[in-house]
């Protein structure tokens, strides 16, 4: 199969604007993949258990609230956020929940605190003067399969624009 002939020159033009194309793409790779890790990590929330393969249900409630599991304000899956991070040999996407998010929820108890981690990893938990408690794990961010699936089907993307 013969593909069209092209001179040196030709070649050369098509090549020229590659480093700006390649560049452009990238930047816009990290932003779909942030925006779908978000998403992804989010809807454990809906899911009530961690967007990923072979997980199982979060444990139940041991009290009886009316609210889902972690959502009592809606301030801890809204904390998940991205942001692109570049180093000298490095660049990528970082996922991470943001403290700033907790300190104007409308929580009942514990204002002003990030309970993610205790949730996400579970352990004990004490208050100052009250004996410790242990909190379930009810993992909601980290990796997951359904986020390595959604960048290889992104990952094609990196080289739209250039010569086939």
């Amino acid at each position: 199969m013969a593909g069209k002939v092209i001179t040196p020159r030709q070649l050369a033009q098509q090549w020229l604007r590659l480093p700006n194309k390649f560049e452009v793409n990238v930047f816009n790779f990290e932003t779909l993949v942030g925006n779908a890790a978000k998403k992804i990590f989010r809807d454990s929330f809906y899911l009530r258990r961690f967007n990923s393969a072979g997980t199982f249900s979060w444990q139940s409630r041991r009290d009886h609230k009316p609210h889902p599991i972690l959502e009592e304000t809606g301030a801890l899956k809204h904390s998940i956020v991205w942001e692109r991070f570049h180093s000298n040999k490095n660049r990528g996407v970082k996922l991470f929940t943001d403290p700033d998010m907790f300190k104007f929820s409308n929580r009942q108890y514990g204002r002003n605190f990030c309970y993610a981690a205790i949730h996400n990893e579970g352990g004990k938990i004490a208050k100052p003067g009250s004996p410790a408690s242990y909190i379930r794990q009810r993992q909601f961010i980290g990796y997951s399969t359904t986020v390595a699936d959604k960048i290889s089907s992104y990952s094609i993307r990196i080289f739209d624009g250039f010569p086939k």
